[in-house]
């Protein structure tokens, strides 16, 4: 077996306590890893120590996950709130374009047709001006 195989095998925890140690008594870097793994395991004071380490670890990876979503939905809150005020502010500019070229359009028929009387009724009459609007198809 090579070193690489020999360490995987360890890892793997697939084998025979006898094959466990053979493995352990035929690699020194192996026999020292299990050597100072039993030492760790026989210090309580080290093993809880290591454990709330590693609870400490979780806990910041934890709130930094948290942190990171929330911080992408504000900004995804921002940023529909924004593109909507956007969409709207353009939508009233095109929406302003399109009624002052009609307006356009009605007076100068109406003008062109010398209708002064409506053309004036219409700048007053929002009504009247949407009746002019039909009857000449703007």
């Amino acid at each position: 077996m090579t070193k690489m195989e020999r360490w995987l095998a360890y890892f793997a925890n697939q084998l025979s306590d006898d094959e466990m140690g053979e493995l352990i008594m035929s690699d020194e870097a192996i026999h020292k890893a299990v050597d100072a793994a039993r030492t760790f395991l026989q210090n309580d004071a080290e093993r809880l120590a290591y454990i709330n380490r590693e609870l400490a670890i979780l806990d910041y990876n934890s709130d930094h996950r948290d942190a990171f979503e929330d911080g992408k939905a504000e900004g995804r809150k921002e940023g529909e709130a924004k593109g909507r005020k956007e969409g709207e502010a353009k939508g009233r500019e095109e929406g302003q374009a399109i009624a002052d070229e009609r307006w356009s359009m009605l007076m100068q028929r109406l003008l062109g047709e010398q209708r002064y009387d409506d053309a004036n009724k219409a700048a007053a009459d929002a009504s009247f001006r949407e009746k002019l609007f039909k009857e000449y198809g703007i």
